[in-house]
């Protein structure tokens, strides 16, 4: 190093030393890592599984679901949820998007906690709570 310095003309800096404090090891370096400061507890999170159902005729223009897999917070509302398809499927404000878990149909203010406590084995599918969803035009009343 120092001749690549003394061929150019250049000072040859002063060797950096390094404190035996700062050195950190890679083992505590993992050791760090494995102690995370933030975890989130599973029981608070929801894995979600989005089905497309299908769309009632007459509804166009959508986008496929790209991805059906979610995670979120076991706070979250189905209309949380239908909000998230609504701005990744592109949908019109006219159409109405229908929500089940297995057989029940589900209402808008249902935290998703409380739909998995609910309806219990028949909702999980490798761990994932499924969600079936439709696309359909509004009721005339």
């Amino acid at each position: 190093m120092r001749s690549f310095y003394k061929s150019r003309g250049l000072e040859v800096p002063n060797p950096v030393i390094s404190s035996p404090s700062l050195v950190v090891s890679k083992k505590q370096k993992k050791e760090a890592l494995s102690q995370s400061v933030f975890t989130i507890p599973p029981e608070l999170n929801v894995s979600l599984l989005l089905e497309f159902a299908g769309a009632e005729d007459g509804i166009n223009n959508y986008k496929p679901l790209e991805r059906p897999y979610v995670r979120v917070s076991g706070e979250a509302t189905v209309r949380h949820v239908e909000l998230f398809i609504r701005r990744k499927m592109e949908l019109s404000p006219t159409c109405q998007v229908d929500m089940a878990c297995g057989e029940r149909l589900l209402d808008h203010c249902q935290s998703l906690k409380d739909i998995k406590q609910s309806l219990g084995k028949e909702a999980i599918q490798d761990g994932l709570l499924v969600l079936h969803f439709a696309l359909v035009l509004p009721s005339e009343t």
